[in-house]
């Protein structure tokens, strides 16, 4: 199914509005991006496909915001990325073997859990995971002034699953990496925004491969809605260097139940 002027044209404002939003919070759309696609008549994994580029162009013109202003732990990214990325591949790949509405689901499910921790009050992780560096599965984490713990027994297969979902429904993923770098790494949540965006543009690359290889791939929709996606990612990275890390981490929450109800609501439509 091809789409009109019109319809392009809409999806056009719609995604530059919600790149601003998603940028703000470290994310690249695809949870939004990949409900609308299906609303305007298109198959899932077309979607999902077409949705992998426009993170990419969306985390690519965040990461040089973030990055200048010293929130993007490269170290931290070579350490999650390589498990996210197995998982990615093969969700992007294995994607037709799903049904459309199981998968929807289960991102919601995961998801609601990820919000459940970012709202509700808890300890600071730095001083809770303080400690814990003579244990073989953690490890210890300076980044300027600050540091953390990774506990990477916990982290790693979840970035496995980060990343399968992340590739099978066309996400950046970093709506499941962000909740787990705070609450299971203790890093700040600025850094796990900066750095999230440049993991999940990562990540949405190798899910991108996977799905071009069983056809799913339309260049000429995704570069067309990526320049709107590229010029409001840049607004909304320069917003998010300025949000308060408290308030940050709650409205994370927040959009995290959103995009939940949503996917749920796409799931039984």
């Amino acid at each position: 199914m091809a789409l009109g002027f019109e319809q392009v044209a809409l999806l056009c404002g719609i995604f530059f509005i919600v790149s601003v939003i998603f940028m703000i919070f470290g994310q690249g759309g695809g949870a939004v991006y990949v409900p609308m696609l299906l609303a305007f008549g298109l198959p899932l994994y077309r979607c999902a496909a077409t949705s992998q580029v426009l993170i990419i162009v969306a985390t690519i013109s965040a990461l040089l915001v973030f990055q200048k202003a010293g929130f993007v732990d490269w170290s931290l990214a070579l350490i999650v990325e390589p498990p996210t990325n197995l998982g990615a591949f093969l969700g992007g790949y294995l994607s037709p073997c799903f049904p459309a509405a199981f998968s929807k689901l289960a991102f919601a499910c995961i998801i609601l859990i990820g919000a459940y921790f970012m709202i509700r009050p808890i300890r600071d992780r730095q001083i809770k995971t303080a400690g814990r560096s003579d244990r073989w599965y953690c490890l210890e984490r300076n980044f300027g002034s600050e540091s953390y713990s990774l506990n990477l027994l916990a982290l790693i297969p979840l970035m496995i699953v980060a990343g399968f979902v992340a590739g099978m429904l066309g996400v950046g993923g970093g709506l499941i990496k962000v909740p787990a770098l705070v609450l299971l790494g203790g890093v700040p949540m600025k850094i796990a925004v900066g750095s999230s965006s440049l993991m999940i543009g990562i990540t949405a690359l190798t899910g991108l491969f996977g799905h071009a290889l069983v056809g799913h791939f339309d260049p000429k929709l995704a570069l067309t809605l990526g320049a709107a996606v590229l010029a409001g990612s840049q607004i909304g990275a320069r917003l998010g260097v300025k949000i308060d890390k408290k308030s940050h981490k709650k409205y994370f929450g927040y959009l995290l139940v959103f995009i939940a109800c949503w996917m749920g609501y796409m799931a039984f439509k």
